[in-house]
């Protein structure tokens, strides 16, 4: 999943450096005297937790996080106070973390890598959207990866994670991206859309939902826009692997998972819960949704629903299919991940 652009790849380097992380403290704690000193030998006691933020992009795992704060009630027996919106651009998220206002964030998994590796104490929590991205034209002659040799491609975001994707996928079916084909790039999602309508483009590289708002404004328009690849398929037949990409999760505060597990474990759960839900009454999920990701209404999220598969795994349990993806990526933008693969200590609930 991504839904946001390349500036996403420096949000760490961005946060300042070692004395800046001195001031994570990560949660809110409940007011009032400081706790007496422990005795020798004892731990400190942790306050209680009076406050949660939580916050998602203006994309499909911000439905589940509005189910778990909005919807259930586990969390909100947890922790009284319980605060979930929706993030815009980068900085909100590399603010809120770095100050330790923000605990909780859907992110693509990507970029929750890259966090770990420069030094930001977060942890992967699980995996949630497992791939959303499809080439769309409006040319009839387009059916195939030989067909795009010699055409426009405008692709969000350059050197972001779909780019990355497109290209790898590019190459291993025998494209030369750099030679074969004629890469755009825009600096968001509708602007991609807007050349693809208006002739510009002979095929774009979009995410879900967008990819279905660009059909239905197609059709309004009187034209035939339509996916000509499912980049989760071509994922399976370049790889040998299952059709799936983990490309969006949740990130925790390593605090927060620290010194408040039963917090934590009740995301985990209300977070499965949530998966559950969307997938069995898409139509509420989309009601949901229109409420929070922007301009979209709910009849376009519901069919965009239909290609999103969501399902709640455990950051630990995906770290095989994570550590796949993220080589994949590395091979063309080492940076992405912030140079390397995260340790053990990323992925919660692992060793």
């Amino acid at each position: 999943m991504n839904m946001t652009r390349r500036q996403f790849v420096h949000l760490a380097t961005m946060a300042g450096g070692s004395a800046l992380l001195g001031g994570l403290l990560g949660c809110g704690r409940a007011e009032g005297p400081a706790p007496a000193a422990p005795a020798a030998g004892q731990p400190a006691a942790v306050p209680a937790l009076d406050k949660l933020v939580i916050q998602g992009p203006m994309a499909p795992p911000t439905i589940l996080l509005a189910h778990l704060v909005l919807q259930q009630e586990a969390l909100k027996k947890a922790v009284p106070g319980v605060s979930f919106s929706t993030y815009k651009n980068p900085d909100q998220v590399r603010a809120g973390i770095t100050s330790g206002e923000l605990q909780v964030a859907a992110v693509p998994t990507y970029l929750a890598a890259n966090l770990y590796r420069r030094g930001i104490p977060v942890q992967l929590l699980n995996v949630t959207v497992w791939g959303i991205l499809h080439v769309l034209t409006v040319d009839d002659g387009i059916k195939g990866w030989a067909d795009l040799k010699g055409k426009d491609v405008f692709i969000p975001f350059k050197g972001d994670m779909p780019d990355l994707v497109f290209r790898y996928l590019a190459g291993k079916n025998g494209l030369d991206p750099a030679k074969d084909l004629k890469l755009q790039y825009t600096s968001a999602p509708p602007e991609a859309l807007q050349m693809l309508l208006a002739g510009k483009a002979k095929a774009v590289v979009l995410h879900e939902p967008v990819a279905t708002a660009a059909q239905v404004q197609g059709k309004q328009k009187g034209l035939n826009v339509r996916p000509v690849l499912d980049l989760q398929q071509e994922w399976a037949k370049a790889t040998g692997r299952a059709p799936r990409i983990p490309q969006a999760g949740t990130i925790v505060m390593a605090s927060l998972t620290r010194d408040y597990p039963e917090v934590v474990a009740a995301i985990q759960t209300g977070i499965k819960e949530a998966a559950d839900w969307v997938r069995a009454n898409p139509a509420a999920a989309a009601e949901l949704g229109s409420k929070h990701l922007g301009d979209l209404q709910a009849p376009v999220i519901e069919k965009s629903l239909a290609r999103t598969p969501m399902e709640m795994v455990p950051a630990a349990a995906a770290r095989e299919e994570l550590e796949f993806f993220f080589s994949r990526l590395k091979e063309l933008s080492p940076d992405i991940i912030g140079g390397d693969l995260p340790d053990s200590g990323f992925y919660y609930g692992g060793k």
